[in-house]
């Protein structure tokens, strides 16, 4: 990372995300692994679920399941969703506000949405992202934290026309509010029309860009909605949109070790995966009580 470029950083590939069903049957765009690569940074799933209207009784989420491993980032941009784990924390997340939960050595969580849009239905849109945990640290005490809105750092655009939201990592002297293992870098945002934001991204070992909705251009190269694209080192992003665009930009130091998967269990050897699943089906990562409340 100390011989990053001093120069804006180029679009070094363009990947588009495929459609696949999560949870209880929702779609969502995956952008990350893809075909040619399993991570960027830390991150090694990035799930986009919207924009989408849902219609009175079709809202679904991800009832109780575990995780292992990893350590999940949600920004939700659109819509209620509930948060229930078996550490005993219960939230209602808002337009706006992000959700981490590190699951270490292991943690089971439900992801709902509020009853008011199953009964209604209403706009969902949102992102969730899995951050490896590196070797050393797969075996950790889970752990979770609710982010407000008020809590992320707002960053407005030199020509008014657009803003960014940073959750992870440093930009110049701001700090976003979820700090942990892996440098993770993830930052929200969002462009008017004819908009350019210049973000000073110096010592980042991977960035890439993801479109949400609208399209982008990072140093001539467009980034359309449902694409990735895969950034040169450097010191500076830069991105402009014509037609406005909602982006999410996300990188961190690269995995430090082999990743085993097996469903929602990261590992870093087979011996360690099937460990996971043994905690799992014998009841060691706890388990969600039967109510919910604000």
């Amino acid at each position: 990372m100390n011989n990053l470029s001093t120069h804006a950083r180029s679009v070094t590939s363009v990947h588009t995300a495929f459609h696949t069903l999560e949870g209880d049957g929702f779609e969502v765009r995956r952008a990350i692994p893809a075909n040619d690569f399993e991570a960027v940074g830390p991150f090694i799933f990035l799930d986009h679920f919207g924009p989408s209207d849902v219609k009175p009784g079709e809202a679904k989420g991800a009832s109780a399941h575990p995780h292992a491993g990893i350590e999940t980032l949600t920004l939700l941009l659109d819509g209620i969703s509930w948060h229930k784990d078996s550490l005993g924390n219960v939230s209602s997340m808002r337009p706006g506000e992000v959700q981490w939960l590190r699951a270490g050595r292991g943690v089971i969580h439900d992801e709902s949405p509020d009853d008011e849009m199953r009964r209604n239905g209403g706009r969902f849109h949102g992102v969730q992202l899995w951050i490896n945990m590196p070797k050393a640290h797969k075996h950790d005490d889970p752990n979770y934290r609710h982010v407000k809105a008020s809590e992320i750092p707002v960053l407005d655009s030199a020509d008014g026309k657009g803003y960014t939201r940073l959750v992870s990592g440093r930009l110049g002297q701001h700090v976003g509010p979820i700090v942990t293992t892996g440098a993770p870098f993830v930052a929200h945002t969002t462009l008017l029309p004819g908009g350019t934001v210049g973000l000073a991204a110096d010592g980042i070992a991977e960035l890439a860009v993801y479109v949400m909705v609208g399209s982008a251009d990072v140093a001539g190269q467009t980034i359309k909605a449902g694409q990735l694209g895969h950034l040169s080192p450097g010191s500076e992003v830069h991105v402009s949109a014509s037609g406005g665009a909602e982006i999410i930009i996300v990188g961190g130091d690269q995995l430090d070790a082999p990743i085993y998967r097996y469903g929602p269990f990261v590992m870093n050897s087979d011996a360690d995966l099937k460990r996971a699943v043994r905690d799992y089906q014998s009841g060691r990562m706890g388990v969600l009580r039967p109510t919910r409340s604000a």
